[in-house]
């Protein structure tokens, strides 16, 4: 599987391109820059097959209508979060970019469990992880040991908690639901560089916290 990490828009969100070696690719949370994202996708004749998205704030969804309309193909967002994602909740957020109404695609509703999920040959674990937004989830691909985390956990640090629908305690939480995973879990996370859950488990003030080593 090939990966491919590109930061996007004024906070540099991650979004990152998982492709098959058939060219059938996963694009996650494509919050801005999309003829940036078209320009990777079109040099290396890439097909998407699918929109995950780890949760709604708005510097994770602002592309998926410009992608949507190039690239058409299924989305994906948590009910919990697919509430407000397109709504003025997000609207009155700093920096926010409205996704254009005409097209603006369907966003299914999914991932109410942790539980397997499957879009071509992709196949992956859903993991439920509130505390940042209420509807935030992971993709864990066990295979290769790793896990698209959304803005769970940073290296280093985790996702705040200050905006609508956050919660400190819900957080320390899902982030000890992280630490169970094997420490050789490499992590790539909505911003920042990658990590390990076991570099995390060790160094990071917010998980020590929630595992009661603070």
């Amino acid at each position: 599987m090939k990966i491919r990490i590109l930061p996007t828009g004024m906070i540099q969100t991650n979004c990152i391109l998982l492709s098959q070696e058939t060219g059938d690719t996963l694009v996650i949370d494509p919050g801005a820059d999309a003829r940036e994202l078209d320009e990777v996708i079109q040099s290396n004749d890439l097909n998407v097959i699918g929109y995950p998205l780890t949760h709604g704030h708005y510097d994770h969804v602002c592309a998926i209508g410009e992608m949507h309309a190039m690239h058409p193909s299924p989305c994906w967002m948590h009910p919990l979060d697919l509430s407000w994602a397109f709504t003025s909740v997000n609207q009155n957020l700093p920096w926010y970019t409205q996704p254009d109404p005409e097209t603006l695609p369907e966003v299914q509703p999914a991932w109410e469990e942790d539980g397997a999920f499957s879009i071509g040959a992709f196949h992956f674990q859903t993991l439920f992880l509130p505390g940042h937004s209420p509807g935030s989830v992971a993709f864990h691909f066990e295979e290769i040991k790793l896990l698209i985390g959304g803005d769970v956990l940073f290296k280093g640090s985790v996702g705040r908690t200050d905006l609508p629908g956050g919660n400190t305690a819900t957080l320390m939480a899902s982030l000890r639901q992280l630490a169970a995973l094997p420490d050789d879990t490499r992590v790539i996370p909505g911003h920042g560089p990658a990590t390990t859950i076991g570099e995390e488990k060790q160094t990071n003030p917010f998980m020590l916290q929630a595992l009661g080593s603070l």
